[in-house]
């Protein structure tokens, strides 16, 4: 690219040319029917996030999205979860509390998934999950300084799952 920086663009292989992140995206017109609040004008930050995390899902790669309060970051997947993934997705928003327990967060995971076979659930056949938790860093620490939903998540990504509460099996 001529100017700006390199992080202001995206290669286009197609055209085998650089695009500036604004010129993937239609003319924001503002809708008059909305109010203030619900309105969500796109930045060049927003563009660009929304892109890598959607070819990180598709590419079934876990994202974490950090930084500051009031950064956009819920606004934008909520968004990309609404209408930036293809039919072949479910995708649901789990919100962390300083109260939210590792067994909450245990059932709200298994109300969204099937049973495929004994002791193995997942999403509707044909359909992938993908699950959005805002305010990851909000429970509350235990005695031991670990955050018990926080340690089931890791368990599911660690070991492709967990010990059902009723049964006590795998």
């Amino acid at each position: 690219p001529e100017e700006g920086m390199v992080y202001d663009y995206w290669f286009d292989l197609h055209n085998k040319k650089w695009v500036n992140w604004m010129e993937t995206i239609p003319t924001f017109e503002p809708d008059a029917r909305k109010g203030y609040a619900e309105m969500v004008v796109p930045t060049m930050d927003s563009v660009r996030m929304a892109h890598i995390i959607k070819l990180l899902i598709t590419n079934n790669k876990h994202v974490l999205t950090p930084g500051p309060t009031g950064t956009g970051k819920s606004v934008n997947v909520a968004q990309l979860f609404s209408r930036g993934l293809s039919d072949t997705y479910q995708s649901f928003i789990i919100c962390f509390s300083a109260q939210t327990s590792a067994n909450q967060t245990q059932d709200a995971l298994d109300d969204k998934m099937q049973r495929r076979r004994k002791g193995v659930f997942g999403p509707p056949t044909g359909k992938k999950l993908a699950v959005f938790i805002d305010d990851l860093n909000m429970p509350k620490k235990e005695e031991y300084g670990a955050q018990p939903p926080i340690e089931i998540l890791r368990q599911w990504m660690d070991h492709k799952g967990w010990y059902n509460l009723k049964t006590k099996e795998k």
